[in-house]
């Protein structure tokens, strides 16, 4: 998760939220360390002044990777400065989109300016989508280029040590050498994909998958700070994704609860509840019993719930959501789990997946109702993160703990109710 715990009643499985990112970067690593210690590989010069991570992070009013985490320093100067890149599972049709805040504190003045971030293959160091800067006076123009030395540029409209929203776009067409790049420059985020700012269709090579990001310090001379990076292939994902924040599930008189809640969403049709139930045989066969209508365009949280009148009171029920988009397109939650019976006893599983990087799921069964307090610790016994602090009902409950704000370790996470105290050790690496 970024900023919300994702929180659960009863068991949860490892299927996605709704949708998924290829790769998000807070840069949420101790300030000063190389990017190469964190995840980055270095791709020219390596060691030789390398980007390092910066103390603080860039905010944007409604970005979803907004003011969280560090962020990292890039730093034109030489060609013996390095360059490093992050790769993420390669894409080879449709199109790609990296959104990122960005803030120059300094910019080349030099001919077409130069570039400083860009596209990959999954392999090799061909540069696509190469995302330019260049100084006229105070002000600054961004500009792209799919692959040539000549870049379009936008209007000197912007401003040295302002944070702008760029979302870089890559998008395959089935011939040869045909393949479009877009630039957008802090696109509108309450509604659907913009059209772009900057559009260039050079007749450079195609690259055969998008499958990395780089960070280039170039020979000329500019100096930014880089946060926030978000690549996934749909406007939807990157900058505003329909985000689902909670969905949880109860049963209240032999009826079964369900509430969930987004923080943002885009073109939100609304939510297909479908079930799937398991007696004595496994039955793989899920079936809608309602549907709840969405918001359309939000940049605020909003709450939903449905009840399910017909389940019995007896054997395991699964619930997920369809998040259906006004274009048909759909995505489906994660699957929760609802028990008819109590569980016999009070008791804390190990964390999983174990060790993490950066989120994972904590699970514990109540007897009873009551006061539950869950914490996570470090090995000082000084208190990190408090994930619960509330009334539960008994049954079974997972809790999605995130510690993309913590540096990697052993960490205690404590559970208590009444008079039951249970602790776990878990391992976050990053």
């Amino acid at each position: 998760m970024r900023k919300l715990i994702l929180f659960i009643l009863f068991i949860f499985s490892t299927s996605t939220i709704f949708p998924q990112l290829l790769l998000e970067e807070n840069f949420s690593y101790t300030a000063g360390s190389p990017l190469t210690s964190n995840g980055w590989t270095a791709y020219n010069t390596q060691g030789t002044n390398p980007i390092l991570v910066s103390s603080g992070s860039l905010s944007y009013t409604n970005y979803s990777s907004s003011n969280i985490g560090n962020s990292a320093n890039v730093i034109g100067k030489s060609s013996s400065s390095e360059d490093d890149k992050r790769t993420f599972t390669a894409q080879s049709s449709g199109s790609v989109y990296a959104s990122f805040l960005i803030n120059f504190s300094s910019a080349t003045t030099a001919a077409d300016g130069d570039y400083f971030l860009g596209f990959f293959t999954s392999s090799g160091k061909t540069a696509k989508g190469k995302v330019y800067v260049k100084r006229s006076g105070s002000n600054i123009a961004f500009g792209i280029s799919k692959g040539g030395t000549i870049p379009e540029l936008s209007a000197f409209n912007y401003s040295l040590n302002v944070t702008y929203l760029l979302v870089l776009k890559y998008t395959f067409n089935a011939s040869s050498s045909d393949d479009i790049i877009n630039l957008f420059i802090n696109p509108d985020l309450s509604g659907p994909e913009p059209s772009p700012n900057l559009t260039n269709t050079d007749s450079s090579a195609d690259l055969n998958n998008v499958g990395a990001i780089f960070l280039r310090q170039g020979s000329k001379s500019y100096n930014l700070v880089i946060d926030g990076i978000r690549v996934a292939t749909s406007w939807s994902q990157a900058p505003l994704p329909v985000e689902l924040t909670t969905f949880s599930a109860s049963v209240v008189n032999s009826n079964v609860e369900l509430k969930w809640q987004t923080a943002t969403e885009v073109n939100n049709y609304g939510f297909e509840v479908e079930r799937k139930i398991l007696k004595q045989v496994q039955n793989d066969n899920w079936e809608r019993i309602g549907f709840v209508n969405g918001h359309g365009n939000s940049n605020s949280p909003k709450e939903y719930s449905f009840t399910d009148k017909t389940a019995e009171n007896s054997g395991k029920y699964f619930y997920r959501l369809k998040q259906v988009d006004v274009d048909g397109q759909f995505e489906y939650s994660p699957e929760i789990e609802v028990t008819f019976g109590a569980p016999a006893k009070f008791e804390l599983f190990q964390n999983y997946p174990n060790p993490f990087n950066p989120t994972t799921n904590i699970r514990f069964t109540l007897p009873e109702a009551g006061n539950v307090k869950l914490a996570v610790y470090n090995l000082l016994g000084q208190k990190v993160a408090d994930l619960v602090n509330q009334n539960m009902e008994a049954g079974f409950h997972n809790i999605t703990f995130d510690g993309s704000k913590l540096t990697s370790g052993i960490y205690i996470y404590r559970l208590e109710s009444g008079n039951n105290i249970m602790i776990r050790k878990m391992q976050l690496v990053k």
